[in-house]
């Protein structure tokens, strides 16, 4: 199941060029299982899995403002890197600390909400997740995304 999660942010990350339905549906995908693989790692009994399911899906909503900044800097980087001004570099630079301060903030949110209705630890591996998921997707765009100035 993680392969097929990887495989999948792998896709989103590199399908932007795609029309815009097939991106929604692509992201409705990936957050469907992305959804199914922490359901597994979570383990938890069918009423705490609807509580959890219920907040995930809320959260989900909300990291989507999030997730489309993102991609909308990657294109913006990918489209620019090679003739990239000092100002155009400064502006995705802070756009980029924007975008991970609103992510972490988003993931706090959560967490807290997690931790009140199912506890520190299910809440904890939430966050673990996440940040699992993000590294996963960092460490592929690192290798695939060439550095500024880089020919």
């Amino acid at each position: 199941m993680k392969k097929i999660l990887l495989v999948l942010t792998v896709l989103c990350a590199f399908n932007m060029t795609a029309q815009d339905a097939e991106m929604e549906a692509f992201k409705d995908l990936y957050n469907s299982e992305k959804k199914t693989v922490i359901g597994e790692y979570l383990d938890l009994d069918a009423t705490k899995a609807m509580t959890f399911n219920s907040i995930y899906d809320a959260y989900t909503l909300e990291r989507r403002d999030v997730a489309s900044t993102r991609m909308s800097l990657l294109e913006t980087y990918v489209d620019q890197y090679e003739t990239l001004t000092d100002e155009q570099a400064d502006a995705l630079v802070k756009e980029t600390f924007a975008v991970r301060a609103k992510n972490e903030k988003l993931q706090k949110k959560y967490y807290k909400k997690i931790k009140k209705e199912l506890g520190a630890k299910t809440a904890s591996q939430f966050v673990q997740f996440e940040r699992y998921v993000q590294t996963s997707i960092d460490e592929v765009l690192q290798e695939a995304l060439p550095l500024i100035g880089e020919q």
